[in-house]
C-alpha cells in the first residue's frame, strides 16, 4: 500500500468508530398502565349470633369494632341513620388531633397510640386520612397547662416571623407542638369500617335485652350477642334516660365555618398554616385542606340540641363573632368569604370527660360517650380501651371515665 492509501484509511477510522458507536433511536415506550386500585378484602356476611354487638358507627364504634375483629371475635356494627351519617358528630370534613389536649395528662397519653393508628390506616387508603400540621395553643394569662411530651412553651414574640398569618401579642405564652394532624373526619370512618370488613347495619338497636337463660343479649332480628357495646354518643339519652339524663350526658350545638383564602394563596395551608387553639379568644382554627377552607369554630357551645331534630345550619350572630375573632388574629382572612359553614353537635357530659363504664347492673354491656370534642382525634386509642374491657372482665375501669362520676352513685 503506497503512503497516500494509508494516510487516507487510517483518516476513515474515526468515522467508522464514530458510525459504530452512534445509539440506536430509543423505540417509543408505552402508555403506562391505570393504576389498580386498592382493594380491601370485601366485608364477611353479618352473623347473627356474635361475640359482640356495637350500637353507633362513629369514630369510637368504628374502632372498637376494629380492634375487636384484629382479636378475631365476631361483631356486628349498627347505626340508625348509617355510618357517617349527616347527623352524626363524626360527619364534619376535618377533625384536629391536639397533642396538647388541654394540659390534661390522662388524654395526652392516648395521643401517639391514636396518631399511629390512623397515619396506619391513611398508608393504606387511596385518599389520605392524617394530614401533619403543626399545633399552637395560646394560653391566657392564669392557664397553668404543662406541656405534655413533645410540646414547647415559646413566647409570641418568637413566632412573630415565623408564623406571620397570626398576630401575635410578643408576651403571650403559647404551646407548640410539631406533631400535630388533621383527620378527614367522615371520610376517616368509613375507612375505618372498611379497614375492620364490617358491613354496618342501618337497624335502630333498643336498650340491652338481655336473655338470662342463655346469658346473651337479643338482637332486632332474632341474633344474639354475648356482649354489647353502646357507643352512640348522645343519642345514649334516648336508650337510658332514667341513668343518662340531659343534665348529665346531652348534645351540644357548635357552629363551624370555612373561610375560603385568594386564588393561589397556600399561607394557610399546612405546613405554612398550624392548628390553632386561641384559649386566650375562645376559637379554634384548623388551615385549609383539599380546598375547603379555614376551618374556624368557637370553643365554647352555645346551647343544647336534640340530635335528631336540631337545624345544622349556622347562623349570622355566630358568623359575625368568627368575623371579629378573625380580625383580631388573623387579620387578612378578615373578610374571606365563607365557603362552607354548618352546625354541628358534640357529645359532653357534665364532667367534661369521656364515659367508659359497664352499664349499670350489666356485667357486659358497655356505654362510651361524651369526650368534649377530642374523643374523635382519639377514637384509636379509646376504641382500643373499650375493646380490652370487654375481653377482659377483670381490667379495672379508668375512675374519671366510670359511671359513679355523673350519678354520683359508687355502685
Amino acid at each position: 500500500m503506497d503512503r497516500r492509501r494509508l494516510i487516507a484509511a487510517m483518516g476513515a477510522v474515526p468515522l467508522a468508530l464514530a458510525l459504530g458507536g452512534a445509539k440506536k433511536e430509543p423505540k417509543p415506550k408505552p402508555p403506562p398502565e391505570p393504576r389498580a386500585a386498592r382493594r380491601r378484602k370485601g366485608a364477611k356476611a353479618p352473623a347473627k349470633h356474635v361475640d359482640v354487638a356495637i350500637v353507633g358507627a362513629g369514630a369510637i364504634g368504628a374502632w372498637t369494632a376494629w380492634h375487636l375483629a384484629r382479636a378475631g371475635l365476631s361483631v356486628r356494627l349498627f347505626d340508625a341513620y348509617g355510618a357517617g351519617n349527616g347527623r352524626a358528630a363524626s360527619n364534619l370534613p376535618s377533625m384536629m388531633l391536639d397533642p396538647v389536649q388541654g394540659g390534661d395528662a390522662l388524654y395526652a397519653a392516648l395521643v401517639d397510640d391514636s396518631r399511629e393508628a390512623w397515619q396506619r390506616l391513611s398508608d393504606t387508603a387511596s385518599l389520605p386520612i392524617l394530614l401533619p400540621c403543626e399545633s399552637l395553643t395560646a394560653l391566657t394569662a392564669t392557664d397553668m397547662l404543662a406541656e405534655p411530651r413533645g410540646v414547647d412553651r415559646v413566647t409570641g414574640a418568637r413566632l412573630r416571623d415565623r408564623f406571620t398569618q397570626i398576630a401575635w401579642h410578643p408576651d403571650e405564652t403559647v404551646l407548640h407542638a410539631a406533631k400535630g394532624a388533621m383527620i378527614a373526619g367522615r371520610r376517616a370512618v368509613l375507612e375505618t369500617i372498611l379497614d375492620a370488613q364490617i358491613d354496618p347495619e342501618d337497624v335502630v338497636m333498643p336498650a340491652p335485652l338481655r336473655d338470662k337463660k342463655q346469658d346473651v343479649y337479643q338482637l332486632p332480628d332474632g341474633g344474639t350477642a354475648r356482649s354489647i357495646v353502646y357507643a352512640c354518643g348522645a343519642w345514649l339519652t334516648e336508650l337510658f334516660p332514667q341513668t343518662l339524663t340531659p343534665a348529665r350526658l346531652g348534645a351540644i350545638r357548635q357552629q363551624v365555618f370555612h373561610f375560603g383564602p385568594g386564588q393561589g394563596d397556600t399561607q394557610f395551608r399546612p405546613p405554612a398554616m398550624p392548628a390553632f387553639v386561641d384559649r386566650a379568644y375562645g376559637f379554634n382554627l384548623l388551615p385549609d385542606a383539599e380546598g375547603v377552607g379555614v376551618r374556624v369554630w368557637k370553643s365554647a357551645a352555645d346551647a343544647s340540641v336534640d340530635p335528631d331534630s336540631f337545624d345544622r345550619r349556622a347562623d349570622e350572630r355566630a358568623l359575625a363573632e368568627a368575623r371579629q375573632w378573625l380580625g383580631t388574629r388573623l387579620p387578612r382572612l378578615a373578610d374571606a368569604p365563607v365557603v362552607a359553614s354548618a352546625a354541628a353537635h358534640d357529645c359532653r357530659t357534665m364532667t367534661g370527660d369521656l364515659l367508659l363504664d359497664r352499664l349499670p347492673g350489666q356485667d357486659r354491656a358497655w356505654v362510651v360517650g361524651g369526650g368534649a370534642g377530642r374523643a374523635f382525634a382519639l377514637a384509636p386509642a379509646i376504641g382500643a380501651r373499650v375493646a380490652a374491657h370487654v375481653q377482659d372482665a377483670t381490667r379495672p375501669v379508668e375512675p374519671r371515665w366510670a359511671f359513679a362520676r355523673l350519678t354520683g352513685n359508687p355502685a
